[in-house]
């Protein structure tokens, strides 16, 4: 599925954090991630006055069937979504309609895997199911998973970035990472993580790579050659 990049590459997942000084705290900064990836698998591309958008109108009850949130979280994480601007919400009657007003058709978009996030049913996303909303490695994991995402190229299956990197762009601190990567690999959120290389003398040849789950279906479809497709994978 497309999916905004800019605010994913440039620090915007700073704005969700633990601390009291985060745009949005704890538990809600768990759900209204959780929520954005729920929003982006089921959204629609639409044109609306001559211009492409991207939209989903899930209800509160679908949506916490996807997430496992319960209604009140659900509410929580959308208004978290809303103020952080990383979605719109348009009334229609009773529904809301999700709109996402960074998107650019035209470029500064990343692919994230839908489908294979799904259980065989397409009820929930199965990797959500084992989050207790309670944890910083938890909000760490989702904020390294949509940055891992936003960071893959277009011939690559997989991202690869060093740790002062992913500091500086999410705010996850770099001794929290290895954890933050453990839990993503136990939920099966990633599905690979290539080790960095070093050269004689100890220096570092390249930065880890992260396979998301899903990665083989970036290129579906595609035109754009891919690197040798990983073993793992």
């Amino acid at each position: 599925m497309r999916t905004p990049a800019v605010w994913l590459r440039e620090g915007g997942l700073k704005s969700f954090g633990w601390s009291h000084k985060s745009t949005v705290r704890g538990s809600t900064a768990i759900a209204s991630l959780q929520l954005y990836i729920a929003m982006l698998t089921q959204q629609q591309e639409v044109w609306r006055d001559d211009q492409l958008q991207l939209v989903c109108e899930e209800t509160y009850n679908r949506l916490s069937e996807i997430t496992g949130l319960s209604r009140a979280l659900v509410a929580e994480g959308v208004e978290g979504l809303v103020l952080t601007e990383r979605i719109q919400v348009e009334k229609e009657g009773r529904n809301n309609r999700y709109i996402f007003p960074d998107f650019q058709p035209g470029g500064n978009w990343c692919k994230l895997p839908a489908r294979t996030l799904y259980n065989t049913r397409s009820r929930h996303i199965e990797a959500f199911q084992l989050f207790h909303k309670r944890t910083k490695c938890e909000l760490d994991a989702l904020k390294l998973f949509l940055f891992y995402a936003a960071n893959r190229d277009n011939y690559s299956f997989h991202s690869m970035c060093s740790f002062e990197t992913i500091n500086k762009k999410t705010g996850v601190p770099e001794k929290r990472i290895p954890a933050a990567n453990a839990f993503l690999v136990s939920t099966g959120l990633l599905m690979n993580i290539g080790k960095e290389q070093t050269q004689e003398g100890g220096r570092k040849k390249e930065s880890n790579k992260y396979f998301l789950r899903g990665n083989r279906e970036f290129f579906v479809g595609s035109k754009v050659a891919p690197d040798k497709v990983p073993a793992t994978a």
